[in-house]
């Protein structure tokens, strides 16, 4: 295998995306789904006659003959699995928030996983290598006010970042993670969370990012993790990261290699067990972590001299000891066709609970429903609800409240935050999903709307998420 023969593909598979969309995907990307499997044989059966297969006809035969998914699974073959996805995301707000508007954000993500044993022979050793690139505008911040995001695609640091640069390697039962990684690429993850488009659910159930300062997608720092398979379905394991907020700022771009220069270390622990959907009529996933940062963070209210920040306006007092979350999630299928169908309905729950310095939350907590399978022959479609209660304590609210009358109000925000989306995902082809959208916002904060005088009325949010994956588009 030659690196121009690797290049050559990326490039090939860079050209649909820029002639067929104008514009430029809370993790590394996701085991893509495999394209269907070819119709059976069918052919002449009688005596001395040799079977034919049954022509393919449509996108199966592009997929099946391009010449870029014939390199692509050439190239898995031989230990070096490639992706390329683009998701987009838009959004408006027609009622309520700080004022109505309209935002586009977008990321564009590419990645190399490579089966070293494969490629060099050294076995049971994977390379992951990812990067990312996003850009937009964001509803909440700039239109609605609030700190909690509708589009996951949004960052406010914008442009390219190194997302992922680590080896991992088997020794039996224990796995060892090194290189540069994102907390929540591993830590209270699901293939549920991004079944929606609101930042509650994808790319990691709130909390853990804005209370502990987690590195999540597509941020990375030095990490190190290790994984000991305590049965087949079940495992515990433990990671240490960096901690350098430094590394997010922009013009940095996830390149910045330095180690020991942060502030802290990120600890995260998890013990998981999934059920085994070829076994179990009704699977189920199930995990139990906690996210642990030895820098203390900040002040929702003090400033450096003990008074409200709020009001004084001099930076928020440094806090000593530590940042300690605590989170638990379940994925559990509740109804599920009979035989090897995909339709299916599981409910979901997510909590998170910060046990250490008092930050800008005390909890959070969601809830919801994904249906896999909608109308006759839609098999893949999906339609997902999700309803969520961001607690904020009660420094952040006292902070909030002196924001307002130093700006002439009066009064206090509402400490709980509640957001539902409902959603229709669908798969339009091998690759291609589009998922219209409408989200409810019931007293959202006021973070991003400092000089409000009142509450910001509730939002009603229309949004189209587009999902791209190239690598399956083409039939990898």
């Amino acid at each position: 295998m030659s690196v121009t023969r690797v290049l050559a593909v990326l490039m090939a598979s860079q050209v649909l995306p820029a002639a067929a969309f104008a514009q430029d995907q809370e993790v590394p990307a996701a085991p893509v789904e495999e394209p269907a499997a070819a119709p059976a044989a069918v052919g002449d059966q009688s005596a001395g006659a040799a079977p034919t297969a049954t022509p393919l006809s449509g996108f199966a035969r592009f997929q099946q003959e391009n010449v870029i998914g014939k390199e692509l699974r050439s190239l898995k073959k031989d230990g070096v699995d490639l992706s390329l996805d683009v998701v987009g995301n838009i959004a408006g707000n027609p009622i309520g928030g700080n004022r109505k508007g309209f935002a586009e954000s977008h990321w564009v993500s590419a990645a190399a996983n490579v089966d070293l044993e494969k490629v060099l022979g050294w076995s049971d050793t994977r390379l992951h290598v990812q990067g990312a690139w996003f850009s937009g505008d964001s509803l909440g911040r700039d239109y609605i006010g609030n700190s909690i995001s509708f589009q996951q695609t949004w960052r406010p640091v914008p442009g390219p970042r190194l997302t992922q640069f680590n080896i991992e390697h088997d020794f039996g039962r224990l796995n060892l993670m090194v290189g540069r990684a994102a907390v929540n690429s591993y830590f209270n993850n699901s293939p549920l969370n991004c079944v929606f488009m609101s930042n509650t659910a994808c790319l990691t159930a709130y909390g853990g990012i804005s209370d502990i300062g987690i590195t999540a997608f597509p941020n990375s720092s030095w990490a190190a993790k290790a994984q000991y398979s305590l049965s087949k379905r079940a495992y515990v394991q433990l990671g240490v990261f960096d901690y350098n907020n430094d590394l997010n700022l922009k013009g940095k771009g996830g390149v910045d290699l330095s180690l020991g220069k942060g502030t802290g270390a990120l600890i995260a622990g998890e013990v998981g067990y999934e059920s085994d959907p070829a076994t179990s009529r009704l699977p189920g996933l199930y995990k139990l972590g906690f996210y642990l940062n030895t820098d203390g963070g900040q002040s929702p209210y003090y400033d450096i001299h003990g008074a409200s920040a709020a009001q004084s306006g001099l930076a928020r007092a440094a806090l000593g000891g530590n940042r300690l979350g605590i989170y638990a999630m379940v994925d559990q299928t509740i109804a599920r066709a009979p035989g090897k169908s995909k339709r299916s309905l599981a409910a979901f729950g997510r909590l998170f609970v910060n046990a250490g310095n008092t930050q800008q939350l005390d909890w959070f907590a969601s809830a919801g429903l994904v249906k896999t399978g909608t109308f006759k022959g839609r098999d893949d479609d999906t339609i997902g609800f999700i309803v969520s209660d961001t607690h904020f304590s009660a420094q952040q609210i006292a902070y909030l409240r002196d924001l307002r009358a130093k700006a002439g109000g009066t009064g206090s925000p509402g400490s709980n935050e509640i957001i539902a989306e409902l959603n229709y995902g669908f798969a339009a082809l091998p690759g291609l999903r589009i998922m219209p959208n409408v989200q409810y916002a019931i007293n959202p904060d006021p973070i991003y709307a400092t000089s409000r005088k009142t509450d910001i009325p509730n939002a009603v949010v229309l949004g189209v998420r587009v999902d791209l994956k190239l690598a399956q588009f083409f039939g990898k």
